[in-house]
């Protein structure tokens, strides 16, 4: 099992009837909201959605270095919270589920947090990128780097249907950033079949990697971060450094 893809998105409108008469008003029936499911009736694609009050979810933006002052009062006026669901992952999924997340963002909701990657961002950030065309942006919406105990990592990369990366915190920092970077995304658009002992290197000036498979020790396994396909970890390559 390799998780599923969780969105929230607090809303400036007050009830669940108000959702429904938004979304009515700006899409006439483009979308179908009926109980549990959000389906777009141009492509048929679908997902689960809930809608409830919001109570602590302020805090989830709040500890993000990516969401303004201005934003973060904009959250916490909101009454609602809305919630959309993939049981599904993927890089095509993902595309879907950007698709449904602005549609909202346009009646009125007003940031997106990840919560499978805890990961948020301000709605002109996901605007600006939920359809690019190129794999970074999209990657960018839903992976964060994280500096953990003993080693940096990735964050997200099971929304895509793949392991995560790390890199020991001896590593430079910003060395460590970008040889992560690079890796997922050499990973989202090659697809290589990888193995303990492979080796990666980013460029031709920076040092090689042998990577290993790890569990997720980051995480526990109920939570919506957690990577059941584990972590690529990358320690450099003797005699490197």
């Amino acid at each position: 099992m390799t998780g599923k893809i969780v969105i929230s998105i607090p809303i400036e409108l007050e009830t669940r009837q108000d959702v429904a008469s938004a979304l009515l008003e700006r899409y006439g029936t483009d979308y179908l909201f009926m109980g549990r499911i959000f389906q777009s009736n141009i492509t048929d694609e679908t997902c689960q959605i809930s809608i409830s009050a919001k109570l602590n979810d302020d805090e989830k933006f709040a500890k993000q270095d990516k969401i303004s002052r201005h934003t973060l009062g904009k959250v916490e006026r909101c009454r609602q919270i809305v919630y959309l669901t993939s049981t599904e992952v993927g890089y095509q999924t993902c595309l879907m589920m950007n698709k449904f997340a602005q549609v909202f963002l346009n009646i009125g909701g007003v940031a997106v947090n990840i919560e499978s990657s805890e990961i948020a961002h301000e709605s002109s950030f996901w605007l600006d990128r939920y359809d690019s065309p190129d794999v970074f942006d999209i990657y960018s919406l839903y992976v964060g780097l994280v500096e953990g105990n003993s080693s940096y990592f990735s964050c997200g990369m099971h929304n895509f249907g793949k392991a995560d990366v790390s890199i020991p915190l001896n590593e430079d920092i910003g060395l460590a950033i970008y040889v992560m970077n690079v890796f997922n995304y050499y990973r989202l658009t090659e697809s290589p079949i990888l193995q303990d002992g492979h080796t990666f290197r980013p460029d031709i000036e920076s040092p090689t990697y042998q990577l290993q498979l790890v569990e997720d020790d980051e995480y526990e396994a109920s939570s919506l971060q957690y990577n059941s396909l584990g972590r690529w970890h990358l320690n450099r390559q003797e005699g490197e450094g």
